[in-house]
């Protein structure tokens, strides 16, 4: 044990000597975790919508019914509305404009007489229904008469009756169009039932968080944040420095030490694992002291953070024996981090991702990891959290064997 204290201080000491691993494994997950919480937790995001309202008074204002609905788009907190003139071409005018002012909305000329006609055309079909289900109370002279104003009402709206169709235009790059075209779906719903008088519809949805009270979208995204660092510093950090003690010649000179290989891989894994501990401890400082913060981990989330730490550790250690040149290995890592941070359902939703993709991301060990912490730190329980444990302690100690038996303690002696 005295070895392995003794070359724990110094691959510590060796460590804080490198600029670019200090900016990897200190400041690259805090400045993550400012840009996250400043962009996506602090705001709601807002999409940019112009409105082209072609139906024109013969004043040449904008008609009440098509005002309101453009009110209405007006109020939805996440729209941008801007607009422009109903004479405007679109296609020339889209060539000069850039941005989420690419999407377009169209309300067409006679909007408001369209709107009144189908409106009163399922009014008819009400009243229709109604007096179907009441003609055995009447006579034969007030069936006649109410079928002769019926007739006559449908004679008049016929050439109308058909509604009044929008248009939503988006490039086809667009991500957020179909969010737009989503939140416009709702205004049109909510429309339609005015119109045709139902002030108070009898269903309604009222929206609202679940979860922890009193925790923020920051103390939600924190699992991952601690998750993404724990990876970086075990796959991307460390087999760049493997590979630059087997370029340096240092494993050549420990071969003339008592020093046995074994102490050796653990010294690093400790290291790794014991660095990933105060690194967390720094970004749960920074997170409550910019973002408020009220996350506190448990004993058991940090024994979780403390396992995962070494398991990514001796997976980079391993990889780091595979390649000899640290920028190859460093590569190496980058290419088993990256699609496992994007796989795994860190920064977002793993049922977004088609389903093939989701049953791999649910096979990576950082989708069990980021589940299991965000259950400790965030939902405050045990439950579910144990195939955590399970993965990154089957994950470790297959690793550390890997680690041990690929680093070529004596090829140096050649």
């Amino acid at each position: 044990m005295k070895r392995i204290a003794a070359l724990l201080m110094a691959l510590l000491r060796d460590w804080s000597r490198s600029r670019e691993t200090v900016f990897f494994v200190v400041l690259f997950p805090i400045i993550l975790l400012v840009i996250f919480s400043t962009v996506f937790a602090s705001s709601a995001p807002s999409f940019g919508l112009v409105v082209q309202n072609g139906d024109i008074g013969p004043g040449g204002e904008p008609t009440n019914l098509s005002a309101t609905f453009v009110d209405r788009l007006e109020s939805i907190d996440p729209l941008e509305i801007k607009h422009i003139d109903a004479d405007r071409n679109l296609t020339e005018w889209s060539r000069g404009s850039d941005g989420d002012s690419r999407r377009v909305l169209v309300l067409p000329d006679g909007f408001a007489e369209d709107v009144r006609a189908q409106s009163a055309r399922v009014r008819i079909g009400i009243i229709r229904d109604t007096v179907a289900r009441f003609q055995d109370d009447m006579n034969d002279s007030e069936r006649a008469n109410v079928q002769r104003g019926l007739e006559q009402a449908e004679r008049e709206i016929a050439r109308n009756a058909t509604g009044a169709t929008l248009q939503f235009y988006a490039p086809p790059d667009d991500q957020s169009a179909a969010v737009v075209r989503g939140i416009l779906s709702t205004v049109l719903a909510e429309f339609n039932q005015r119109s045709i008088g139902v002030e108070e519809p009898p269903v309604s949805l009222e929206s609202g968080t679940i979860g922890s009270a009193g925790l923020t979208a920051t103390d939600y995204y924190l699992p991952a944040f601690i998750a993404t660092l724990v990876l970086i510093n075990g796959v991307m950090t460390v087999p760049g420095v493997i590979a630059g003690f087997h370029q340096d010649g240092t494993l050549k000179r420990l071969v003339a030490t008592p020093l046995r290989k074994r102490d050796w891989i653990l010294a690093n894994v400790l290291q790794q694992s014991l660095l990933a501990l105060v690194l967390t401890g720094v970004m749960l400082l920074v997170a409550a002291v910019l973002f408020g913060v009220s996350a506190i981990p448990s004993p058991l989330s940090i024994a979780l953070v403390l396992l995962g730490a070494i398991a990514f550790s001796a997976l980079g250690m391993t990889l780091g024996c595979l390649l000899p040149n640290p920028d190859a290995a460093t590569s190496l890592g980058g290419i088993v981090a990256f699609p496992m941070m994007f796989l795994s359902g860190v920064f977002w939703e793993i049922d977004i991702m088609p389903e093939t993709l989701q049953t791999i991301g649910r096979l990576m060990p950082l989708y069990q990891f980021h589940r299991g912490l965000r259950r400790l730190l965030i939902v405050g329980t045990t439950d579910g959290v144990w195939p955590a444990f399970a993965t990154l302690g089957g994950m470790a100690l297959v690793f550390v064997g890997l680690a041990i038996r690929l680093t070529r303690w004596r090829d140096f002696e050649e």
